[in-house]
């Protein structure tokens, strides 16, 4: 019965479009958050704050790229990068703005373009093995 409805619902070819979605609001949280929130959580590991935002546009532009590879837009990873890397900077200034002492961060951008230049790499590395 549930895989009819996700059939009807077409989840089988917007799954990756779904889990993208998922994904950027939980980056968009994370990001947008106050600091006496973000401040709580306590992973119980000592992980480096670039390192995180390298991993969440990473996923965020392998996830995209998953979903529109196969429609008929054209550069569909370029079109993704871009979108990936314009929405970090959004995120960037509306820390700047905002009033939950966040701080625009010139490094956080950077480690958002290393994650999604590493997800360009492994792609296109992936498109030449299947070449193969």
């Amino acid at each position: 019965m549930i895989r009819h409805i996700k059939n009807l619902l077409g989840f089988k070819e917007k799954k990756y479009l779904v889990l993208a979605v998922c994904w950027l609001c939980a980056i968009t949280f994370a990001s947008l958050a106050s600091t006496v929130f973000v401040e709580d959580v306590d992973t119980g590991f000592e992980v480096s704050d670039k390192f995180v935002h390298a991993i969440f546009y990473f996923v965020n532009t392998l996830l995209l790229y998953l979903h529109f590879k196969n429609t008929t837009v054209k550069y569909p990873l370029l079109k993704v990068s871009l979108f990936s890397l314009v929405y970090g900077i959004i995120i960037e200034v509306l820390q700047y703005i905002m009033p939950y002492n966040r701080a625009f961060e010139i490094t956080d951008i950077a480690a958002n373009t290393v994650g999604i230049l590493t997800a360009i790499f492994l792609i296109k590395l992936m498109l030449a093995v299947k070449k193969r």
